[in-house]
């Protein structure tokens, strides 16, 4: 959601794009890598997919906050890309309200 991103740190994005912005707020790290903003927040562009697999016995992941949520299994992998219909916004140009 919108307000979530914008309270995590999110990036204000242009309202014609069709990236996806996210935010990994709890991360399971192999011992040794390092944790980095660049991993934390990001986009995925337009022909680009983030690839995600689950190294917990048991969870969730959860889709525009708790709209939508699935079950995930340990080895579970997530794909997430924008190929999706375009999100239709109406926005109201008087400012004057």
């Amino acid at each position: 959601a919108t307000a979530a991103m914008a309270a995590a740190g999110g990036k204000p994005m242009d309202l014609s794009s069709s990236d996806i912005q996210y935010y990994i707020r709890e991360h399971i790290r192999e011992h040794g890598t390092e944790t980095s903003p660049e991993v934390d927040n990001g986009f995925v562009k337009d022909g680009e997919q983030l690839h995600l697999r689950w190294n917990s016995q048991k969870g969730n992941i959860f889709i525009d906050g708790s709209h939508l949520t699935h079950p995930l299994e340990l080895g579970d992998e997530i794909l997430i890309n924008s190929n999706t219909p375009p999100l239709q916004l109406f926005v109201d140009n008087d400012k004057s309200r």
